[in-house]
C-alpha cells in the first residue's frame, strides 16, 4: 500500500497544481494555491482572486474551502463572491495509478458564472475519476470530474471538468483544464484554461491563458497562480 502511494502522489503532487480530481491529502498534508486573473467578459473588463486550500483530515480524507470574487469596471450588477466548504473521500486507487473520489460541500453564490450567476445558499455532489504517476520518468495526472449544484433561490447548475497536467523539463510544466457547465439561470458555458509553470524550491508559479468557447458570451483571461505544500 505504501507503494501505491508514492506512486500516485508522485503525479498528483509534481506535475502541476490539479484543482479537481479524485485525490486526498495526505493526512496533515496542506495544499494553497492562489489565483489572480485579469479578463474581459463580453465589453466589461474585470479582475478575479481566488483562494483554494486542502488538508489531510485523515487517511483519504480532505477537507476543502474556496473563496473566489470578481469585480467588473463600470459593472456593479456583475460583481459577485463566493465561498465553498467541502468533504472529499478517495474511495479507490489501484497500483496502476487510477483512483476514484467523491465529495460533497456547501457554498454560497457563484462567481463562475459571471454576470448572470446563482445566488444564495446551496450544495454541490462531485464524483471523480483520475490517473497519476510517471510517464518516461516525468510525473503526470489526468481526471474528469462530473458535478451537480443546487442553490436554494431554485438555480440548479451541471459541470464536467476534464484536466491534464505534467512536467515538461527538470522544474517545468504545464497544465490544461476543459469546463462545461449548463444551467437553469446561467448561460451555457465552454471554458478552456492553459498554464504553464515553474517549481521552486518553496512553490509553484504559473501563468496562463483561460477561454470561452461556447458561443453564448465572450471571455477572456490572462492569470497567474501560485502554489504551496507542506
Amino acid at each position: 500500500m505504501r507503494g501505491i502511494w508514492i506512486f500516485i502522489l508522485a503525479g498528483a503532487s509534481a506535475a502541476g497544481t490539479a484543482q479537481a480530481g479524485p485525490w486526498a491529502q495526505p493526512p496533515g498534508h496542506i495544499y494553497v494555491r492562489s489565483l489572480v486573473s485579469a479578463e474581459r467578459l463580453n465589453q466589461a473588463d474585470g479582475w478575479r482572486g481566488d483562494l483554494y486550500a486542502e488538508y489531510g483530515a485523515r487517511s483519504r480524507w480532505s477537507l476543502s474551502g474556496k473563496l473566489e470574487a470578481v469585480r467588473y469596471d463600470g459593472e456593479s450588477s456583475g460583481d459577485r463572491e463566493s465561498y465553498r466548504v467541502g468533504l472529499r473521500r478517495e474511495l479507490w486507487s489501484g497500483a496502476s495509478g487510477w483512483s476514484i473520489g467523491a465529495e460533497l460541500a456547501a457554498l454560497n453564490g457563484s462567481a463562475l458564472a459571471g454576470l448572470r450567476g446563482c445566488n444564495g445558499w446551496g450544495g454541490e455532489a462531485r464524483l471523480s475519476a483520475g490517473r497519476s504517476g510517471l510517464n518516461k520518468g516525468r510525473p503526470y495526472y489526468i481526471f474528469a470530474d462530473v458535478a451537480a449544484i443546487s442553490h436554494d433561490d431554485g438555480c440548479t447548475r451541471q459541470r464536467l471538468d476534464l484536466g491534464f497536467g505534467t512536467d515538461i523539463g527538470r522544474r517545468f510544466f504545464t497544465m490544461q483544464q476543459l469546463w462545461i457547465e449548463n444551467g437553469n439561470y446561467t448561460a451555457d458555458s465552454v471554458k478552456i484554461d492553459t498554464q504553464y509553470g515553474y517549481h521552486f524550491r518553496a512553490f509553484d508559479l504559473s501563468i496562463g491563458y483561460r477561454h470561452e468557447l461556447g458561443g453564448e458570451f465572450k471571455e477572456h483571461a490572462v492569470l497567474a497562480g501560485i502554489t504551496v505544500r507542506k
